[in-house]
Protein backbone atom coordinates (compact mmCIF):
# COMPACT_ATOMS: atom_id res chain seq x y z
CA UNK A 1 0.00 0.00 0.00
CA UNK A 2 1.27 3.49 -0.83
CA UNK A 3 1.40 5.66 2.27
CA UNK A 4 0.10 9.23 1.72
CA UNK A 5 2.85 11.83 1.95
CA UNK A 6 1.19 13.74 4.80
CA UNK A 7 1.21 10.59 6.92
CA UNK A 8 4.88 10.01 6.17
CA UNK A 9 5.72 13.55 7.20
CA UNK A 10 3.69 13.09 10.37
CA UNK A 11 5.60 9.95 11.29
CA UNK A 12 8.99 11.54 10.65
CA UNK A 13 7.91 14.31 13.04
CA UNK A 14 6.83 11.76 15.64
CA UNK A 15 10.11 9.89 15.32
CA UNK A 16 12.02 13.11 15.86
CA UNK A 17 9.94 14.01 18.89
CA UNK A 18 10.34 10.67 20.62
CA UNK A 19 7.92 10.15 23.52
CA UNK A 20 5.07 12.61 23.06
CA UNK A 21 4.76 15.31 25.73
CA UNK A 22 2.79 18.50 25.90
CA UNK A 23 4.68 21.22 24.09
CA UNK A 24 3.06 21.78 20.69
CA UNK A 25 1.38 25.18 20.72
CA UNK A 26 -2.37 24.72 21.26
CA UNK A 27 -4.34 26.43 18.53
CA UNK A 28 -2.10 24.82 15.95
CA UNK A 29 -2.44 21.31 14.54
CA UNK A 30 -0.55 18.74 16.56
CA UNK A 31 2.07 16.23 15.41
CA UNK A 32 -0.29 13.29 14.88
CA UNK A 33 -1.70 12.43 11.47
CA UNK A 34 -5.40 11.76 11.90
CA UNK A 35 -8.20 9.80 10.29
CA UNK A 36 -11.96 9.78 10.74
CA UNK A 37 -14.76 7.28 10.40
CA UNK A 38 -18.52 7.29 10.89
CA UNK A 39 -20.91 4.60 12.02
CA UNK A 40 -24.48 4.24 13.22
CA UNK A 41 -24.76 2.72 16.69
CA UNK A 42 -27.93 0.87 17.62
CA UNK A 43 -28.86 0.24 21.24
CA UNK A 44 -31.52 -2.42 20.76
CA UNK A 45 -32.35 -2.63 24.47
CA UNK A 46 -33.48 1.02 24.49
CA UNK A 47 -34.52 1.37 20.88
CA UNK A 48 -32.04 4.19 20.31
CA UNK A 49 -29.85 4.98 17.30
CA UNK A 50 -26.81 7.25 17.63
CA UNK A 51 -24.81 8.43 14.64
CA UNK A 52 -21.15 8.64 15.55
CA UNK A 53 -18.26 10.56 13.98
CA UNK A 54 -14.82 9.63 15.34
CA UNK A 55 -11.45 11.29 14.88
CA UNK A 56 -8.34 9.41 15.94
CA UNK A 57 -4.56 9.59 15.70
CA UNK A 58 -3.93 7.41 12.66
CA UNK A 59 -1.03 5.03 12.09
CA UNK A 60 0.01 4.53 8.46
CA UNK A 61 -0.03 0.77 9.05
CA UNK A 62 -0.47 -1.57 12.00
CA UNK A 63 2.43 0.13 13.76
CA UNK A 64 1.85 1.39 17.30
CA UNK A 65 1.80 5.18 17.52
CA UNK A 66 4.05 6.80 20.13
CA UNK A 67 2.04 8.23 22.99
CA UNK A 68 -0.76 5.65 22.79
CA UNK A 69 -3.07 4.33 23.96
CA UNK A 70 -4.83 7.69 23.92
CA UNK A 71 -7.42 9.38 26.11
CA UNK A 72 -11.01 9.15 24.89
CA UNK A 73 -13.07 12.34 24.68
CA UNK A 74 -16.81 12.19 23.98
CA UNK A 75 -18.01 15.60 22.74
CA UNK A 76 -21.79 16.13 22.97
CA UNK A 77 -23.55 18.67 20.75
CA UNK A 78 -26.03 21.40 21.56
CA UNK A 79 -29.81 21.53 21.17
CA UNK A 80 -30.98 20.61 17.63
CA UNK A 81 -27.38 20.44 16.40
CA UNK A 82 -25.22 17.45 15.39
CA UNK A 83 -21.80 16.03 16.13
CA UNK A 84 -20.63 17.14 12.69
CA UNK A 85 -21.21 20.76 13.72
CA UNK A 86 -18.14 20.49 15.97
CA UNK A 87 -15.75 18.62 13.70
CA UNK A 88 -13.06 21.32 14.03
CA UNK A 89 -12.68 20.37 17.70
CA UNK A 90 -12.44 16.68 16.82
CA UNK A 91 -9.77 17.30 14.18
CA UNK A 92 -7.75 19.57 16.45
CA UNK A 93 -7.85 17.35 19.53
CA UNK A 94 -7.12 14.15 17.58
CA UNK A 95 -4.03 15.78 16.06
CA UNK A 96 -2.79 16.34 19.62
CA UNK A 97 -3.24 12.75 20.74
CA UNK A 98 -6.89 12.16 21.67
CA UNK A 99 -9.53 9.81 20.33
CA UNK A 100 -12.56 12.05 19.90
CA UNK A 101 -16.10 10.71 19.52
CA UNK A 102 -18.75 13.14 18.27
CA UNK A 103 -22.20 11.54 18.66
CA UNK A 104 -25.40 12.88 17.13
CA UNK A 105 -28.31 12.24 19.46
CA UNK A 106 -31.88 11.77 18.28
CA UNK A 107 -34.00 14.71 19.44
CA UNK A 108 -36.59 17.16 18.22
CA UNK A 109 -38.04 20.44 19.38
CA UNK A 110 -40.45 18.75 21.79
CA UNK A 111 -38.46 15.67 22.83
CA UNK A 112 -35.05 16.33 24.38
CA UNK A 113 -35.15 13.96 27.33
CA UNK A 114 -31.90 14.84 29.09
CA UNK A 115 -31.74 11.61 31.07
CA UNK A 116 -32.05 9.58 27.86
CA UNK A 117 -29.29 11.63 26.24
CA UNK A 118 -26.98 10.89 29.17
CA UNK A 119 -27.72 7.18 28.65
CA UNK A 120 -26.83 7.66 24.98
CA UNK A 121 -23.50 9.18 26.02
CA UNK A 122 -22.80 6.21 28.28
CA UNK A 123 -23.62 3.85 25.42
CA UNK A 124 -21.04 5.66 23.24
CA UNK A 125 -18.40 5.19 25.94
CA UNK A 126 -19.34 1.52 26.29
CA UNK A 127 -19.10 0.97 22.53
CA UNK A 128 -15.75 2.75 22.18
CA UNK A 129 -14.27 0.66 25.00
CA UNK A 130 -15.66 -2.53 23.45
CA UNK A 131 -14.16 -1.62 20.07
CA UNK A 132 -10.84 -0.93 21.80
CA UNK A 133 -10.51 -4.64 22.67
CA UNK A 134 -11.93 -5.97 19.38
CA UNK A 135 -9.33 -7.11 16.88
CA UNK A 136 -9.76 -5.44 13.52
CA UNK A 137 -11.74 -2.53 14.93
CA UNK A 138 -10.79 1.01 13.89
CA UNK A 139 -10.21 1.73 17.60
CA UNK A 140 -8.41 -1.50 18.51
CA UNK A 141 -5.72 -0.73 21.07
CA UNK A 142 -6.01 3.05 20.67
CA UNK A 143 -8.06 3.97 23.75
CA UNK A 144 -6.80 4.26 27.31
CA UNK A 145 -9.82 3.11 29.38
CA UNK A 146 -8.43 4.90 32.44
CA UNK A 147 -8.38 8.28 30.69
CA UNK A 148 -11.91 9.20 29.65
CA UNK A 149 -13.17 12.76 29.42
CA UNK A 150 -16.45 14.35 28.43
CA UNK A 151 -16.91 17.62 26.61
CA UNK A 152 -19.85 19.42 25.12
CA UNK A 153 -21.55 22.65 24.17
CA UNK A 154 -24.82 24.04 25.57
CA UNK A 155 -27.19 21.12 26.17
CA UNK A 156 -24.24 18.81 25.48
CA UNK A 157 -22.46 20.32 28.46
CA UNK A 158 -25.33 19.47 30.78
CA UNK A 159 -25.60 15.95 29.36
CA UNK A 160 -21.85 15.51 29.95
CA UNK A 161 -22.22 16.43 33.63
CA UNK A 162 -25.26 14.18 34.05
CA UNK A 163 -23.09 11.29 32.91
CA UNK A 164 -20.09 12.39 34.98
CA UNK A 165 -22.25 12.42 38.12
CA UNK A 166 -22.95 8.68 37.85
CA UNK A 167 -20.12 7.19 35.78
CA UNK A 168 -16.82 6.72 37.64
CA UNK A 169 -15.02 6.08 34.33
CA UNK A 170 -15.27 9.80 33.51
CA UNK A 171 -12.14 11.51 34.82
CA UNK A 172 -12.57 15.11 33.59
CA UNK A 173 -15.11 17.42 31.95
CA UNK A 174 -14.44 20.41 29.69
CA UNK A 175 -17.59 22.31 28.70
CA UNK A 176 -18.42 25.16 26.33
CA UNK A 177 -21.25 27.40 27.57
CA UNK A 178 -23.23 24.59 29.25
CA UNK A 179 -26.92 25.23 29.96
CA UNK A 180 -28.82 23.51 32.78
CA UNK A 181 -32.19 23.88 31.09
CA UNK A 182 -35.51 22.07 31.43
CA UNK A 183 -37.77 20.76 28.70
CA UNK A 184 -39.51 23.05 26.20
CA UNK A 185 -42.97 22.29 27.56
CA UNK A 186 -42.32 20.60 30.92
CA UNK A 187 -39.93 20.67 33.87
CA UNK A 188 -40.31 16.96 34.64
CA UNK A 189 -37.39 16.22 37.04
CA UNK A 190 -37.05 12.67 35.72
CA UNK A 191 -36.65 13.68 32.08
CA UNK A 192 -34.89 16.98 32.82
CA UNK A 193 -32.98 16.60 36.10
CA UNK A 194 -31.30 19.76 37.33
CA UNK A 195 -27.52 19.46 37.68
CA UNK A 196 -26.61 22.67 39.52
CA UNK A 197 -26.59 22.67 42.43
CA UNK A 198 -28.29 19.32 43.04
CA UNK A 199 -25.85 16.90 41.39
CA UNK A 200 -22.63 18.91 41.54
CA UNK A 201 -21.55 17.42 44.93
CA UNK A 202 -21.39 14.03 43.15
CA UNK A 203 -18.97 15.33 40.51
CA UNK A 204 -15.45 15.18 41.93
CA UNK A 205 -13.32 15.51 38.82
CA UNK A 206 -11.44 18.44 37.27
CA UNK A 207 -13.79 20.84 35.49
CA UNK A 208 -13.21 23.48 32.83
CA UNK A 209 -16.18 25.76 32.14
CA UNK A 210 -15.85 28.15 29.20
CA UNK A 211 -18.77 30.55 28.89
CA UNK A 212 -20.01 33.36 26.68
CA UNK A 213 -20.61 36.81 28.17
CA UNK A 214 -23.63 37.35 25.90
CA UNK A 215 -25.24 33.96 26.39
CA UNK A 216 -27.61 35.42 28.96
CA UNK A 217 -28.71 38.30 26.73
CA UNK A 218 -32.28 37.89 25.46
CA UNK A 219 -32.46 37.82 21.67
CA UNK A 220 -35.61 37.24 19.61
CA UNK A 221 -37.64 35.18 22.11
CA UNK A 222 -35.29 34.41 25.00
CA UNK A 223 -31.65 34.05 26.02
CA UNK A 224 -29.86 30.96 24.70
CA UNK A 225 -27.98 30.51 27.99
CA UNK A 226 -30.10 32.16 30.73
CA UNK A 227 -28.03 33.43 33.64
CA UNK A 228 -29.84 31.29 36.20
CA UNK A 229 -28.95 28.16 34.19
CA UNK A 230 -25.53 29.01 32.74
CA UNK A 231 -21.89 28.04 33.28
CA UNK A 232 -21.58 30.35 36.29
CA UNK A 233 -24.15 28.28 38.17
CA UNK A 234 -22.17 25.10 37.51
CA UNK A 235 -18.97 26.80 38.70
CA UNK A 236 -20.58 28.14 41.88
CA UNK A 237 -21.67 24.62 42.86
CA UNK A 238 -18.56 22.79 41.61
CA UNK A 239 -16.06 20.92 43.72
CA UNK A 240 -12.46 21.97 43.20
CA UNK A 241 -10.48 21.86 41.03
CA UNK A 242 -12.56 23.97 38.66
CA UNK A 243 -11.69 26.74 36.20
CA UNK A 244 -14.26 29.20 34.84
CA UNK A 245 -13.41 31.24 31.73
CA UNK A 246 -15.80 33.96 30.55
CA UNK A 247 -15.16 34.98 26.95
CA UNK A 248 -16.09 38.66 26.65
CA UNK A 249 -18.37 39.98 23.90
CA UNK A 250 -18.99 36.42 22.70
CA UNK A 251 -22.36 34.83 21.91
CA UNK A 252 -23.61 31.36 22.76
CA UNK A 253 -23.67 30.02 19.20
CA UNK A 254 -20.16 31.20 18.29
CA UNK A 255 -18.67 27.91 19.49
CA UNK A 256 -20.28 26.00 16.62
CA UNK A 257 -18.55 25.43 13.28
CA UNK A 258 -19.75 27.40 10.24
CA UNK A 259 -22.63 25.84 8.34
CA UNK A 260 -24.49 24.55 11.40
CA UNK A 261 -28.23 24.91 11.92
CA UNK A 262 -28.84 28.54 10.92
CA UNK A 263 -32.05 28.72 12.94
CA UNK A 264 -30.15 27.89 16.13
CA UNK A 265 -27.37 30.39 15.34
CA UNK A 266 -29.83 33.14 14.44
CA UNK A 267 -31.72 32.75 17.72
CA UNK A 268 -28.73 33.70 19.90
CA UNK A 269 -27.13 37.09 20.55
CA UNK A 270 -23.85 37.48 18.64
CA UNK A 271 -20.74 39.28 19.83
CA UNK A 272 -18.23 41.30 17.85
CA UNK A 273 -15.37 38.90 18.60
CA UNK A 274 -14.61 36.76 15.52
CA UNK A 275 -16.04 33.26 15.84
CA UNK A 276 -12.78 31.82 14.50
CA UNK A 277 -11.02 33.10 17.63
CA UNK A 278 -13.77 31.75 19.88
CA UNK A 279 -13.42 28.24 18.46
CA UNK A 280 -9.61 28.26 18.27
CA UNK A 281 -9.13 29.57 21.80
CA UNK A 282 -11.72 27.17 23.20
CA UNK A 283 -10.09 24.20 21.47
CA UNK A 284 -6.72 25.29 22.88
CA UNK A 285 -8.09 25.56 26.40
CA UNK A 286 -9.73 22.13 26.09
CA UNK A 287 -6.55 20.58 24.75
CA UNK A 288 -4.33 21.85 27.55
CA UNK A 289 -6.94 21.08 30.22
CA UNK A 290 -7.40 17.47 29.12
CA UNK A 291 -3.63 16.95 28.70
CA UNK A 292 -3.31 17.88 32.36
CA UNK A 293 -6.42 16.13 33.69
CA UNK A 294 -6.15 12.88 31.69
CA UNK A 295 -2.44 12.61 30.94
CA UNK A 296 -1.33 14.07 34.29
CA UNK A 297 1.04 16.48 32.57
CA UNK A 298 1.63 19.53 34.77
CA UNK A 299 3.35 21.39 31.92
CA UNK A 300 -0.04 21.52 30.17
CA UNK A 301 -1.64 23.13 33.23
CA UNK A 302 1.23 25.62 33.38
CA UNK A 303 0.64 26.48 29.71
CA UNK A 304 -3.10 26.88 30.32
CA UNK A 305 -2.51 29.18 33.31
CA UNK A 306 -0.08 31.25 31.26
CA UNK A 307 -2.38 31.52 28.21
CA UNK A 308 -5.37 32.44 30.35
CA UNK A 309 -3.29 35.18 31.97
CA UNK A 310 -2.30 36.51 28.53
CA UNK A 311 -5.89 36.49 27.27
CA UNK A 312 -7.16 38.07 30.48
CA UNK A 313 -4.55 40.85 30.30
CA UNK A 314 -5.66 41.50 26.71
CA UNK A 315 -9.23 42.04 27.91
CA UNK A 316 -10.60 38.98 26.12
CA UNK A 317 -11.63 36.86 29.10
CA UNK A 318 -12.31 36.79 32.83
CA UNK A 319 -11.07 33.85 34.89
CA UNK A 320 -12.10 32.36 38.23
CA UNK A 321 -10.64 29.29 39.91
CA UNK A 322 -11.36 27.10 42.86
Amino acid sequence: MTVPRNLCVGFFLLAALGPIAFGVTPGERGPFPISEFSESLKDSTRGRTIDLLVFRPAPASDAVLPGGPFPLLVFSHGFLLTGKDYRSYGEHLASHGFVVALPTYTMNLFDVNNATLAEDLRFVIDRCLAENVTAGSALHGLVNPRAIGVAGHSLGGKVSLLEAASDPRVRAAGLLDPVDGTGPVTSDPIRYPSVAPELMPEIRIPLLLVGSELGGVAFLFTACAPKDENYEQFFQAANPPAIEVTQLDVGHSQYVDPGANLLVAASCAQGKVPSDWVRASSAAYLEAFFWWALKEDTTALAWLDSQLAVDESAGRIRVRRK
